[in-house]
């Protein structure tokens, strides 16, 4: 299950987004993207993954981006890229992840959605048919606006939103310094697909004003979202 209206850009959803991208990065190619709704998937959100045996006995159904790929990390069914990781390393990983995830993304979240002029743009980006697309985005809208109030951070003021999100960009700029990949080895790790899916899919898609505007005045995040958009998904149009 996945959300993705344009094969020469990134998915609107920047979970859908990450999957892809680990997809892209283990090389793994045996997949088909389907695409659907939140109300068809387990959990009630995108993406999620449906796995079947070569010979077609047998199903797994697994939800959520992070538990996806550690089920097939742990299948072997993809490499892990971060096995040659310190420790220290991995918990690094995980922190920038929870950072990136759970509050970056989530304050992008409430400012596309939240504000009108953000709204304007990811209103127009999303295909729904003209007579119905009015009262389905009424709803649609209610309903993350809920979400985000509910997760607290609809409760900020636009201020301490960006406040936030600036944090966010310019510690990861300063990281990214002098640095091809996060942990600045030879090769990227599950940290650069992740926080590499969510700069892609901030910058591409509408309705991110202010967190494109904060990424692309820093260098470092410039050059670093470049780097591995080319690597993984060099049909990207722009």
């Amino acid at each position: 299950g996945f959300f993705k209206d344009n094969s020469n850009a990134p998915s609107p959803s920047g979970f859908c987004q990450k999957l892809e991208t680990y997809l892209r990065a283990t090389s793994f190619t045996s997949y088909t993207l389907v695409t659907t709704s939140t109300s068809a998937a387990p959990k009630g959100k995108l993406p999620y993954i449906v796995l079947t045996r070569p010979d077609g006995s047998d199903t797994e159904t697994i939800a959520d981006s992070h538990f996806i790929i550690r089920r097939l990390i742990a299948l072997g069914i993809t490499p892990d890229l971060d096995a040659t990781l310190t420790p220290v390393q991995r918990a690094e990983s995980r922190a920038w992840q929870a950072w990136t995830e759970e509050l970056m993304y989530t304050a992008v979240v409430q400012t596309r959605w939240s504000r009108e002029h953000n709204y304007a743009a990811t209103e127009a980006a999303i295909p729904i048919p003209g007579l119905i697309k009015p009262i389905i985005m009424w709803l649609l809208r209610r309903k993350i606006l809920g979400v985000m109030r509910a997760m607290g951070m609809g409760k900020h003021s636009e201020k301490e939103v960006d406040q936030l999100m600036r944090e966010w960009v310019e510690g990861l700029n300063d990281r990214l310094e002098g640095r091809t990949y996060f942990h600045a080895g030879v090769q990227p790790s599950c940290i650069d697909v992740i926080i590499g899916a969510f700069l892609a899919q901030i910058i591409a898609q509408p309705g991110n004003l202010e967190a494109k505007a904060m990424i692309l005045e820093k260098k470092a995040l410039k050059a670093y979202t470049a780097t591995l958009t080319k690597m993984w998904f060099p049909e990207y149009e722009e």
